[in-house]
């Protein structure tokens, strides 16, 4: 005989209903927060990008206005004053008198040249030289003091570093070696920026020491190397991509420096015809402690005193485009050799 059971009904039960309206309730909830964090994600899209095209807009607005202002020294442009120039006149020539209308700003990039040159020659070893010791030599509490008092050169206002330079080591120089003969010159400008640069290129160099794998020291001494030997032909070669790029950004800001250089170097732009005049002292004593100029220097002495138009404003204008485009270049040469380091 076949015997049916009942079943309890759930129809009126109020917990079982309440779990579908549950489900349905997280459901929205869930399809709510996707939602807003796709809307959140496309926001902070939206922040970068514009961020990121407005950093590359200032970059080409400025490389845009420099090349129009400074060609404007060599083409014949609406709004001009003065007369068109050549190339030749003005990168080959060393002759500038601005009241005589004579241009030539080649002594003004031999001079930016000389003094970036003569900081490096005793900043790059001497900051290479400082990482080496600092990373791999040093106790652990003077490596921290290092680094900190790295940061805090780095961060010193190049005036201040000019002040020094025009109260300080003038007067000694001038008072030890040149029997109280005025010291201006590529010796003291060389000085500060090696003193300015030289936080920089120990800072990066740090970086490259500490970026190395442990097991290239641990394997040089494993086999039988000395730890100068493992310091010198293993550490350092491996390391050379990056510290060349540490040298190559500390040029980059010396050959830049405007300010500091100023104070110390003399301003005179007629320096190669000086040189030549004094006859004296010996060459490298002339050139070392004759007052100069730089294309930095030349550009914060004259430009806010020229007419806009004119040929010596275009040609001011033509100084600061070279330097743009020069440390564009030292940038992209420093994004290469980065790229190198990191194969």
């Amino acid at each position: 005989m076949l015997m049916l059971k009942a079943m309890p009904s759930t129809a009126g039960d109020p917990a079982r209903d309440a779990v579908p309206a549950t489900k349905m309730r997280l459901s929205i909830h869930s399809e709510g927060s996707r939602g807003l964090r796709f809307l959140l994600d496309r926001g902070a899209h939206s922040v970068f990008l514009a961020c990121a095209l407005v950093v590359v807009a200032l970059i080409v607005g400025i490389l845009v206005f420099l090349s129009l202002r400074g060609f404007a020294a060599f083409l014949p442009l609406a709004g001009n004053t003065g007369r068109t120039l050549s190339f030749a006149e003005v990168f080959l020539s060393t002759e500038w008198a601005p009241s005589s209308d004579k241009f030539g700003i080649l002594s003004f990039m031999a001079g930016s040249l000389s003094v970036t040159m003569l900081a490096l020659l005793v900043a790059a070893p001497s900051g290479i030289l400082t990482a080496v010791f600092v990373t791999l030599l040093a106790p652990g509490w003077m490596k921290t003091l290092m680094r900190q008092v790295m940061d805090l050169l780095v961060g010193i206002p190049s005036v201040v570093y000019g002040i020094f330079g025009l109260t300080f080591l003038l007067p000694l120089i001038s008072a030890k070696w040149l029997k109280d003969s005025p010291a201006a010159g590529f010796f003291a400008a060389a000085c500060i920026l090696m003193v300015m640069i030289v936080p920089t290129i120990v800072s990066l160099s740090m970086d490259a020491f500490e970026a190395l794998p442990r097991t290239l020291d641990e394997g040089a001494l494993a086999l039988g190397s000395t730890r100068w030997q493992s310091i010198w032909r293993v550490l350092i070669p491996a390391a050379s991509p990056r510290l060349l790029t540490a040298v190559v950004l500390g040029m980059g800001r010396a050959i830049g420096e405007a300010m500091a250089v100023q104070m110390v170097i003399g301003n005179n732009p007629a320096w190669l015809s000086l040189m030549r005049e004094a006859t004296d002292r010996a060459p490298l004593i002339r050139f070392l402690f004759t007052p100069a100029a730089t294309l930095t220097t030349e550009l914060v002495q004259e430009l806010p005193n020229t007419a806009a138009g004119s040929a010596w404003n275009n040609v001011l204008f033509a100084m600061g485009l070279l330097l743009f485009l020069m440390t564009m270049g030292i940038i992209l040469a420093t994004r290469r050799l980065g790229q190198r380091g990191a194969v």
